[in-house]
């Protein structure tokens, strides 16, 4: 039976590369000091549909920008054309601002101080972070999305607008402080999405500082990883570990990260959102380790259209041409326009 492992591998590397925009010149400019406060006017407030956080995130990001033609509800047709769809990476947002003349760059090790200067520079920042509250919190944890439009040093707070929690009493945004967003922003590694105008790129790499070349970003990714995980070794701490030793090229290491996450034990709704130990693993050929990942998340979800594309490269892993090309066939009936499951089709099939 032919062997797909060095397919896969080459494969696995071409999803950590970032759009074309995002690999220009990135050459470091001296960090400017920036002001005790600073906040981005002019966006709009979008509430959001249940399970639509993502749409909403991005229309109000989306929305800062003159280019932006379309409105929510086209925003979640975009991204959601499934109704079952539980997720929407930020990879799929790229894309969809990319219909409205719009770049964008996706960075992981957020800082407050990278916020800050993003916002100082005039660009509104969607992050992912968790979303729970109260006793038993951990239990209903799940991601969410907000768009960061200010800050202020005075008080230690961001201001965000938050399609779940509004824009404050102000209409200048929900204020959160410092260390609860960066609490909430563990889980996800940080990681978080500009848009841009491409006229205004030599504007975003000055702010994005150290983090504006990719291989940079992932290193310093990394060394934070670890200096964070030897502060609190718990679940997201190994999770953060793993994605960063993947960034870096680093599989056999990065899955034996996301074993001691998984020990350790992450929320329920984890792998509906996140899907880079899957990746590791279906690199380093733990074909079982993947698919019971992605068998225990389809009970929960079916409709995380993620689990599909990447059941299809355990099959595809395993020499199994043809249940790998039913897999990548069911998520592009789920999305239509899932670029990635598309073209890997079309690489299995010869077209």
């Amino acid at each position: 039976m032919r062997s797909f492992r060095p397919w896969l591998l080459s494969l696995l590397g071409l999803l950590l590369v970032l759009p074309v925009a995002a690999q220009q010149d990135t050459t470091t400019r001296p960090a400017q000091p920036l002001p005790a406060a600073a906040y981005i006017d002019g966006l709009t407030m979008i509430w959001q549909n249940y399970n639509r956080c993502s749409a909403a995130a991005l229309t109000i990001q989306l929305s800062h920008f003159a280019t932006f033609t379309g409105d929510y509800t086209a925003i979640i047709r975009r991204l959601n054309p499934n109704a079952e769809d539980m997720s929407v990476r930020l990879e799929e947002m790229v894309a969809a601002a990319g219909d409205y003349g719009l770049a964008g760059i996706i960075r992981r090790g957020g800082t407050v101080e990278r916020l800050q200067a993003l916002v100082a520079a005039g660009f509104p920042v969607l992050l992912e972070n968790s979303y729970y509250d109260g006793d038993g919190g951990f239990k209903d944890w799940m991601s969410h999305n907000r768009v960061l439009v200010g800050y202020d040093d005075a008080t230690q707070e961001f201001l965000f607008l938050d399609s779940l929690l509004g824009d404050g009493p102000d209409k200048r945004g929900v204020r959160k402080s410092y260390d609860d967003i960066m609490e909430r922003w563990r889980a996800f590694n940080g990681v978080y999405l500009v848009l841009y105008n491409p006229a205004d790129e030599a504007a975003l790499w000055a702010a994005l500082g150290e983090d504006a070349a990719a291989d940079e970003n992932a290193a310093r990714t990394l060394a934070q990883a670890r200096a964070a995980l030897a502060v609190q070794d718990d679940a997201f701490a190994q999770h953060n570990l793993g994605q960063a030793l993947l960034l870096t090229g680093d599989a056999e290491a990065a899955a034996a990260a996301f074993d001691a996450a998984i020990a350790r034990g992450l929320p329920w709704r984890f792998f509906w959102y996140e899907f880079s130990a899957l990746e590791a693993f279906i690199a380093v050929g733990r074909y079982d380790t993947a698919e019971t990942i992605i068998r225990r998340t389809l009970a929960d979800a079916p409709g995380v259209e993620e689990m599909y594309y990447y059941i299809a490269l355990v099959y595809a892993g395993r020499g199994d041409v043809e249940r790998a090309a039913a897999n990548f066939r069911a998520a592009l009936f789920r999305n239509p326009g899932y670029a990635e499951a598309q073209a890997q089709l079309d690489r299995l099939t010869g077209q």
